[in-house]
């Protein structure tokens, strides 16, 4: 994956680009899935999973919408292991065009 910067900010607006190429299809039930494995079964919010991942990893430390680089590094680090869950875990069928 290459990616024209290192910032969180970049990496998830580039798995939001890929879900909108996909017509919603490559996240569709990622929101729901973070929510649960960060607070447990049932819960709902409509904050997005992007914030969800990044008040996990930098609470109260975070600035506004900023991190520092350590921050930054461990909130990517936790949202591609959550992707990497939900991919693995997903029984969608795969679909062929």
């Amino acid at each position: 994956m290459f990616l024209p910067d290192d910032r969180y900010a970049t990496l998830v607006a580039f798995l939001e680009g890929g879900n909108a190429v996909t017509n919603g299809d490559f996240l569709r039930g990622f929101n729901e899935w973070v929510q649960e494995r960060l607070h447990g079964p049932g819960y709902r919010s409509s904050v997005h999973w992007s914030a969800e991942i990044a008040e996990s990893v930098a609470g109260r430390a975070r600035n506004g919408l900023t991190m520092t680089e350590a921050l930054e590094e461990q909130a990517k680090e936790r949202l591609l292991d959550e992707l990497d869950g939900f991919l693995s875990a997903d029984p969608r069928p795969a679909t062929v065009d």
